[in-house]
């Protein structure tokens, strides 16, 4: 069976990727990039996921992020990828499908949980792979990230990557809720699996 293909092997190409990521995205959204990449790793080598997959799954994950909504929307429809009712009220979230698009077509990635994880990385689903939960808690604890509740977020997902992920699934219920957009079923369906669990 050949091994599923998840991009930059090397240094050098690791590096050719981070260059291109660069000079995608403003300076701000980079950092935030590097810090979210190296918060992948760390994770990935606490819970003992592959960290070279989590470190380009987290390089690529906002790739798109400073894209128009108009330039989102023309992308998704020239690769016949439709737009969920979601998406549609709030196009921002098409930023993670189309950068896992992106992923696949311009990095070379076709490692399904890779490809899962930036996908996913803006609304938590049930069945997340550990990666995918490492990629969505990276994105919301790194630290660039300077909300009050960062730290304990970060020591949830310490003691734990359910906890921590129940943890960065409230705090985003949250700020959801106060500024008036409505949750996903799917993440209030995995919050509530995960509370059933006890990792509340």
């Amino acid at each position: 069976m050949t091994p599923h293909a998840i991009g930059p092997s090397d240094a050098g190409e690791f590096l050719a990727l981070c260059r291109t990521v660069r000079a995608s995205l403003p300076h701000d959204r980079y950092r935030h990039v590097l810090g979210v990449a190296r918060t992948a790793e760390r994770l990935a080598r606490r819970y003992g996921v592959s960290t070279h997959k989590a470190r380009v799954a987290a390089m690529i994950h906002d790739i798109a992020r400073m894209w128009s909504t108009q330039r989102l929307g023309d992308y998704m429809r020239r690769n016949g990828l439709a737009i969920s009712a979601a998406e549609q009220s709030t196009p921002a979230l098409l930023h993670a499908r189309v950068g896992a698009h992106i992923a696949h077509g311009q990095f070379g990635v076709d490692d399904p949980l890779m490809l899962l994880a930036i996908e996913r990385h803006t609304v938590a689903v049930p069945g997340m792979s550990d990666l995918e939960k490492i990629l969505y808690i990276a994105d919301s604890i790194e630290p660039s990230r300077t909300f009050p509740q960062r730290a304990e977020l970060e020591a949830a997902a310490s003691r734990s990557l359910n906890e921590g992920l129940l943890a960065c699934i409230r705090s985003s219920m949250e700020h959801l809720t106060h500024n008036g957009i409505t949750v996903a079923p799917e993440t209030q369906a995995l919050e509530r699996e995960l509370v059933q669990r006890g990792e509340a």
